[in-house]
C-alpha cells in the first residue's frame, strides 16, 4: 500500500468527489489531491496532511498509519496487520515496514506478526 492509494481508498469509502473533498478541505486544489493520489506529488506538508486528514474524517490511528505511508510504501498483508490490529502500535509496526530484505519477506499474516514480535523483542 502507498500514499496516494490508502487516500484514494479512503475518499471512496466516504463517498467524497474530488471537488468535495477540495471544499472540505479548504485550499487544497482537486487536481493536487489527485495528484497525491496518484502518487504525482510526494511528501505533503504537515499543514498539508493535517487538512487533508481533517477533511476524510479520519481516526488517529488512520492518521499514523497516513504518516507512515509517506515515509515508506508498505506490503498488503503488513498494511491489513496495521490497519485491522488497533493493539499493535504503529511504532511496534514501523521498524518492519522500513526494513530491507535479502531474500524472502513474509506473505501472510502469521509471517509478518512473528517479525513484528521480534523486532519488538531486540
Amino acid at each position: 500500500m502507498d500514499f496516494g492509494t490508502y487516500i484514494a481508498d479512503l475518499r471512496d469509502k466516504k463517498g467524497f468527489s474530488l471537488r468535495e473533498l477540495e471544499k472540505k478541505a479548504g485550499d487544497l486544489n482537486h487536481v493536487y489531491i489527485w495528484r497525491l493520489e496518484k502518487g504525482d506529488r510526494d511528501a505533503p506538508s504537515a499543514d498539508t496532511l493535517d487538512k487533508l486528514f481533517k477533511a476524510l474524517e479520519m481516526s488517529p490511528r488512520e492518521q499514523e498509519l497516513g504518516r507512515l505511508l509517506i515515509r515508506t510504501e508498505i506490503h498488503d498483508e503488513l498494511f491489513r496487520i496495521a490497519r485491522d490490529n488497533t493493539d499493535i502500535p504503529i511504532s511496534d509496526i514501523e521498524p518492519v515496514a522500513t526494513m530491507s530484505f535479502r531474500g524472502s519477506r513474509p506473505t501472510d499474516e502469521a509471517g509478518w506478526l512473528r517479525l513484528i514480535e521480534f523486532v519488538k523483542d531486540i
